[in-house]
């Protein structure tokens, strides 16, 4: 059967199932179920029927921003989205989800046009603004691993603020960081006698930097 043939046939087809009333249109439904392995739900269209018990559908792959063989960009779906679901040749049996839409229970997040967020239900957040900013805000712990270099650089200065700032290497131990108050115990320290021998002043915690601490 050639091209024009078989999609004759299949308009054919989909004519007959919407004459016997057996065509299912695209619908909204409320997810039920979530399968994370699988990337599936199942739903409960709407609107409920008042008169019958609310049916679940069998199980249906959830869409994604992008895919891959076990890679790509997802958002796991909670019990209750609002999504669309789009029935393959209007057959009831072979439901996709192809989209997730914003309810009065679910709103949006108001993005400015032209604007990139990607915002957790926590608060923690990354935006990518229109002035060419790039946001990041974690209400917990932030981990970054690099298998390789990590390479930090900036046009002006990069800052870091923290109550305590702690430096490490791999395999060794830092020196310790001098701080103003050594610098000018070293420069104006005297000894007993004209030779060397131990400074009268000795160092102590106080010319220690408490906030920035390296090991």
């Amino acid at each position: 059967m050639n091209k024009g043939h078989q999609a004759l046939a299949n308009a054919m087809r989909m004519q007959a199932r919407a004459a016997m009333g057996d065509f299912s249109m695209p619908r909204i439904a409320l997810i039920s179920s979530y399968d994370a392995s699988n990337q599936a739900v199942k739903v409960i269209l709407q609107p409920v029927d008042p008169d019958n018990d609310a049916p679940e559908s069998n199980w249906m792959p959830l869409g994604a921003i992008g895919i891959g063989n076990g890679w790509g960009v997802a958002v796991g779906p909670q019990i209750g989205d609002q999504v669309l679901v789009l029935f393959e040749h209007g057959d009831f049996n072979s439901g996709v989800i192809i989209a997730r839409i914003f309810s009065a229970v679910q709103q949006a997040i108001p993005v400015p046009s032209g604007e990139v967020w990607a915002v957790h239900k926590t608060g923690t957040f990354m935006k990518m603004t229109n002035d060419g900013k790039l946001a990041i805000n974690s209400n917990s712990d932030t981990n970054i691993m690099v298998n390789g270099n990590a390479n930090v650089t900036a046009s002006t200065s990069a800052n870091v603020t923290a109550p305590a700032i702690n430096l490490g290497a791999a395999g060794q131990t830092l020196l310790k960081l001098i701080t103003s108050a050594f610098e000018a115990l070293f420069n104006s320290h005297t000894h007993a006698s004209s030779g060397a021998g131990v400074p009268n002043q000795q160092m102590g915690d106080s010319h220690m930097t408490s906030t920035v601490k390296a090991g």
